[in-house]
């Protein structure tokens, strides 16, 4: 049996971030359900969970380039603007969305997925140029730099609001492929989101692998149920 990984022919791979190598922990629907209490408003996290959802995904705050065009700047008007649909009870929106913004900063609200390390370690073995790249914005290089796991990748960053373009841009893409020195064809797109990091890596040129921990992988989608399927048996100890 072949020893080859299943991205036979890529040369470097890119990682999402958000829900790919980390996630909040406790979840983003228990902290802003937290946030409300403070404030004396209580809300289920169920309920918070479905707001969350319909907010997060309906984005109309860009930069003045367009359509997923950002900057740091927008990236916390955007925020600003989910934590208030969100939380619309709250007396005091300003100082949700401060406790929250500052929440989600800190190494210490989230956790890697028990797959990263070994993958990781697996891949530097075979050499295979690596980085991450996320719609997070700068205070992922604290989240990253401060999660002991990760520490080491704080340098291997590409972020939207410090490239000027989120995912799906194409622009995003190459700004990637950039960082690894690669051309496209030779990069692999490895996330949790459907149309960000593989439907828009495709787009862009690129192989796209989608991570599907919750088994619910559009059909004919590539994807693996956890990051460790990227790397050959022996390299998992297996």
């Amino acid at each position: 049996m072949s020893e080859r990984p299943l991205w036979d022919g890529i040369e470097g791979i890119v990682f999402d971030a958000v829900g790919t190598l980390i996630k909040p922990e406790p979840s983003v629907a228990s902290a802003y359900a937290a946030a409300a209490s403070r404030q004396g408003v209580e809300l289920s996290t169920d309920e918070v969970r479905e707001r969350f959802g319909v907010h997060f995904q309906s984005d109309e705050v860009h930069a003045g380039q367009g359509v997923w065009s950002t900057d740091e700047e927008t990236e916390r008007r955007r925020w600003r603007k989910i934590v208030a649909g969100v939380l619309p009870e709250v007396p005091d929106p300003d100082r949700a969305f401060d406790e929250l913004w500052d929440h989600f900063s800190s190494p210490r609200s989230w956790r890697c997925f028990p797959d990263v390390v070994p993958t990781l370690r697996a891949l530097e073995q075979m050499d295979v140029p690596l980085c991450v790249g996320s719609n997070f914005d700068s205070r992922l290089r604290g989240v990253v730099g401060g999660l002991p796991e990760l520490a080491a990748w704080v340098d291997h960053l590409v972020i939207s609001s410090e490239v000027g373009y989120r995912k799906p841009h194409p622009s995003f893409f190459r700004a990637v492929c950039d960082r690894l020195g690669l051309p496209p064809e030779r990069v692999m797109c490895v996330g949790d989101d459907v149309e960000n990091d593989v439907r828009g890596a495709m787009r862009a040129g690129l192989s796209a692998l989608l991570v599907d921990r919750v088994d619910r992988a559009p059909a004919g989608l590539p994807h693996v149920a956890n990051l460790t399927a990227l790397v050959p048996a022996r390299l998992n100890g297996r």
